[in-house]
């Protein structure tokens, strides 16, 4: 259900995305992850839902936690 809302949201702000499966570096369980750029500065923590369990940014390094659930 997260992924529907989220897709939408996406939608609705014209942004493209692809639901991936989460990469293994970031995630030892079998979930889903959205990968998108926001090329304008827009609040990400507007997307976040009870089923997020994090936003990562991608960069040539690797993954940075932009914020994480704490439960």
């Amino acid at each position: 259900m997260g992924v529907i809302k989220l897709k939408k949201k996406l939608n609705g702000w014209g942004v493209n995305f692809q639901v991936i499966d989460a990469p293994r570096t970031l995630s030892a369980e079998c979930g889903m992850a959205v990968r998108f750029e926001l090329v304008e500065l827009r609040p990400y923590l507007t997307l976040i839902n009870s089923q997020v369990k994090a936003v990562y940014q991608v960069t040539a390094e690797g993954y940075h936690v932009l914020w994480q659930d704490e439960q």
